[in-house]
């Protein structure tokens, strides 16, 4: 037996009824999905559930039967079978009076039956002497139930109020339009719950695959599985049974059908006319979204249409207009895997080559080569490896991997075929697919050392956080790399070696080794790369012009197209964040991310997602920054590129540590790299989160813990770059609270230094506010009263409203301790105000304070109320409130359904709402 897995989120509602039935409150559910999805596995997972409950359920089964639609009173003659399981003399009594009127007293023929509203009433009553148990009803396949049966069902649904009762509907969601009428209406009732089952997400199917003893199963080929049965579990255990993941064949091909899956496909081809096969094989062969006119071309068809009118009658096929053509697209994947599966291989292979020289896309003209090749063939693999480059050189490294996966397989040669597995790797850690990579240099374990070898191997190093053997393997690679014979493989060294310092924050090292990448490479998506990580070093080297100077040079000759420079874009975007351009630096990450995401780059979007939240933090936009931060992690947690992780993390704990969310900030930072001997990155990420939440909850020894790490960094270029890591204010702060202002003195004064050569306004004016504190710790009045006037007139027009707000909060606490009431009152009014709209409650509380030890009463002041809303309920809300479904909302937020679901549900209960309807204004009140 496999064990069931998943729908957790559905198992919790059912119960979530289950109790609410059980406390006197009658539920009526209906769980629907398409056909193997598991409805009754789901409903029998709640039920084992239900059976350790106190007292346990009496459970009245049945299940309609397409055989015996035309059985009246079928399956309430089995609900009533299942009361009688429970022997009393009472129910026993109402078991027969329902029977009674079944059999219509006072009929006069042996086929006449009683009514559903007598039947009903009777049932009722049997419910009645079962009320001292909780009851659940299950009624599955009730597409098939007789129409007495589900009249009868209906209208006692529809009197169950006080009735310890749960009523369960399983209904297939294609058959749902045909039911009664009264049980659509019932359906649509506000009262009822409907819940609809999609297929099992990446996680489920890979519990799946490990509890039916397949193994587990990677990222790619769960996703594959996903793909191809569309989570449906029964096909996926279907599939998993049959054949195991190594006789799927290549990721271009469509999974293998189960057998009787495809002896049902089959059956239903047989039906047709032999036109109507003949499109139905070409359609397979040519794959998803076959155009019509190509298909009708290759079946040699006089009347296409009329084979697609009976294609689609039997199942098989859809049509769909778009534009000025008509596609064929199969309803489920494994419909045209199945039709393919049974095409033979001699006319397989015939139309496969006879696509390929009808097509205009020489991509798609190749994989019908492949799918043509009935062994080893250099030349295939010759040409692959060649589009395979074309792809790499326009930065499409994830197509240009599957490529030299497919070339590796049908080489002759074993050594071009672990070349070709090598140059994979290469081209995954170049997008930060280290999942993939480290897969693909498994494969390779006994192939001979060399540059290649070793600089994959350092990449995995990087992106397990192990910077000591990164270098050490990135250094024999250098040492190794063929300089004539192959400059292509230096160049992409010498960028590893420069990601490599990058993550070490050594801004001379990165320069030097993007430089020497540049040097070798010819191909324009290295050296995109290898620019980007130049404008980084110089950043971080504190040549603010070379590195924008840099990045319009790495953008590419006029006329490419934009997705080459994406990387240097979000470099450039980085730039403006710490130069305040915040306008200029969102348009530049929203669109790298975008590009990101559509070639693939995961890194890069992941990077991009990330630097726009913080982004948005800065202007104030914290809503926006929750969701592209978990953007960012979702795609990091895909690519198992660890390299990113704390960097993603630390930014993503902003907006939940300022708004006090401390239990979801607190696990942000449990996930990040928590040892010394990581990259120096990942080190200023985990002590400035650790900061963030310090200073939130006010315990400053926290801030200067989580920072000290940070303090005795020998390599100091990225460190003390103004603006791009923003801690020194927060350890200067701390220092001064812990009573240690002639230290926070000494230690602000050079960052004060740098900050001013760089004309960085809100780097100043975070220095700045800083000043104000140590002046005023040292009974100085006058120097503080300045510090916090430049500190506000340095941001000028700049919309960065909690820094702001923390400005505004600072002085009016050193004014209201120097006696200026007046002056402290109206600062820290209008901080409360920007903390208020930011929803930041820790600092707001603390305005508060200073308002009322000013003697400055409440009333009449903005009150911040989100009903005890965690940061992604109020995400979640405040999206569903909008319109949004949750489905959309979950893609937003690069989150499951359920997550969404589970977020949603707490919001409802805590904004006291019952419905989406009543999100709007009840947000509204809270803002």
């Amino acid at each position: 037996m496999v064990p069931f897995v998943g729908r957790q989120s559905e198992r919790a509602r059912l119960r979530t009824l289950f109790d609410q039935a059980g406390a006197g409150h009658a539920q009526v559910v209906f769980v629907q999905g398409p056909p193997g999805i598991g409805k009754t596995s789901l409903v029998e997972a709640f039920l084992n559930d239900a059976s350790h409950a106190v007292p346990v359920p009496l459970v009245l089964r049945s299940s309609g039967e397409e055989a015996e639609t035309t059985l009246l009173y079928g399956v309430v003659e089995q609900l009533v079978r299942s009361a009688g399981r429970r022997p009393r003399s009472a129910s026993e009594a109402a078991a027969a009076a329902v029977r009674a009127a079944i059999a219509a007293p006072g009929g006069s023929s042996d086929d006449q039956v009683g009514d559903p509203v007598t039947v009903g009433t009777r049932f009722m009553e049997l419910l009645d002497e079962l009320s001292a148990d909780n009851v659940v009803i299950v009624v599955d396949d009730a597409q098939w139930a007789d129409r007495a049966s589900l009249q009868t069902l209906v209208f006692v649904a529809r009197r169950l109020f006080a009735d310890r009762v749960l009523l369960l509907w399983m209904v297939r969601e294609q058959d749902v339009l045909d039911l009664p009428d009264s049980l659509i209406r019932l359906q649509r009732r506000a009262e009822s719950t409907v819940l609809r089952l999609s297929g099992l997400n990446d996680e489920d199917l890979g519990e799946l695959a490990a509890a039916m003893g397949v193994g587990e199963l990677d990222a790619a080929a769960v996703r594959r599985l996903r793909f191809g049965t569309q989570g449906n579990p029964l096909h996926a255990r279907a599939l998993l049974e049959e054949f195991p993941p190594a006789r799927w064949g290549g990721d271009d091909q469509p999974l293998p059908p189960p057998r009787e899956f495809r002896r049902l496909v089959q059956d239903r081809c047989a039906a047709c006319a032999p036109a109507t096969r003949a499109l139905l094989e070409v359609a397979a062969v040519l794959g998803p979204h076959a155009p019509l006119p190509m298909a009708a071309a290759l079946g040699e068809l006089d009347d296409e249409l009329l084979a697609v009118d009976e294609a689609a009658a039997h199942g098989l096929l859809h049509a769909v207009q778009s534009d000025s053509t008509w596609t064929l697209t199969f309803p489920h994947p494994l419909i045209g895997a199945a039709v393919y599966s049974a095409i033979g291989l001699a006319r397989r292979r015939s139309l496969h080559l006879q696509a390929a020289a009808l097509v205009a896309d020489p991509a798609v003209a190749l994989r019908h080569r492949v799918a043509a090749a009935s062994g080893p063939d250099a030349r295939i693999a010759a040409d692959l490896t060649a589009f395979a480059e074309q792809l790499a050189a326009r930065q499409d490294w994830q197509n240009a991997t599957v490529q030299l996966m497919t070339a590796s397989r049908l080489s002759p040669d074993p050594v071009a075929a672990g070349r070709a597995v090598l140059r994979a790797a290469v081209w995954s850690t170049l997008r930060g697919d280290a999942a993939t990579a480290r897969s693909l240099l498994d494969e390779l374990s006994d192939f001979p050392p060399g540059p290649m070898r070793d600089v994959v191997a350092g990449a995995m190093a990087m992106a397990g956080e192990t910077p000591a053997r990164a270098q050490e393997l990135l250094a024999a690679a250098w040492q190794r790399r063929p300089v004539d014979a192959d400059p292509e493989l230096t160049a992409i060294i010498a960028l590893s070696n420069a990601t490599h310092f990058y993550g070490r924050l050594n801004a001379e090292a990165t320069v030097m080794w993007c430089e020497r990448a540049l040097e070798f490479s010819r191909q324009d998506s290295v050296r995109a790369v290898a620019g980007t990580y130049l404008v980084h070093g110089l950043g971080y080297a504190g040549r603010a012009e070379d590195s924008y100077l840099a990045a319009e040079a790495a953008q590419g000759r006029p006329g490419e197209a934009s997705e080459l420079w994406l990387n240097p874009r979000s470099a450039r975007g980085v730039l403006r964040l710490v130069d305040d351009d915040l306008a200029g630096a969102r348009a530049d990450l929203e669109s790298a991310a975008a590009a990101a995401t559509r070639l693939g780059i995961l890194n890069t979007a992941a990077f991009c997602f990330a630097y726009l939240a913080r982004t948005e933090w800065v202007a104030g936009d914290w809503d926006d920054a929750v969701v592209h931060a978990e953007r960012a992690l979702a795609i990091n947690l895909e690519s198992a590129f660890g390299f990113m992780e704390s960097a993603i993390a630390g930014i993503a704990v902003l907006v939940p540590a300022g708004r006090g969310d401390f239990a979801a900030a607190q696990d942000l930072v449990s996930t990040m790299s928590q040892h010394d001997a990581g990259y120096e990155r990942s080190i200023v990420a985990l002590g400035m989160a650790r900061a963030r939440l310090g200073e939130a909850r006010g315990e400053p020894d926290l801030v200067l813990a989580g920072l000290e790490p940070v303090r005795r960094l020998p390599v100091r270029d990225g460190v003390d770059q103004p603006g791009f890591w923003s801690w020194p204010d927060l350890y200067a702060d701390a220092l001064v609270r812990t009573g240690r202002a002639a230290e926070a003195d000494d230690f602000l004064v050079p960052h004060e230094r740098a900050a001013a050569r760089s004309g960085r306004r809100t780097s100043m004016a975070r220095l700045a506010r800083s000043r104000g504190g140590i002046e005023a710790a040292r009974q100085r009045p006058d120097q503080a009263d300045a510090a916090f006037r430049f500190a506000l007139e340095v941001l000028g027009n700049l919309s960065v409203p909690f820094e702001r707000a923390r400005i505004e909060h600072a002085a009016g606490a050193f004014h209201r301790r120097a006696g200026q009431r007046r002056r402290a009152a109206d600062l820290l009014q209008t901080a409360r105000r920007r903390f208020s709209a930011l929803g930041a409650t820790p600092y707001l509380d603390r305005c508060d304070q200073e308002l009322a030890a000013s003697g400055v009463a409440r009333s009449g002041l903005p009150a911040i109320d989100r009903a005890g809303l965690t940061t992604q309920e109020w995400v979640v809300a405040r999206h569903a409130a909008a319109g949004r479904s949750n489905r959309e909302i979950a893609g937003e937020m690069v989150v499951s359904v359920k997550t969404v679901e589970y977020h949603l549900r707490n919001a409802f209960v805590k904004l006291n709402v019952s419905s989406r309807r009543q999100l709007p204004a009840r947000l509204a009140e809270t803002t």
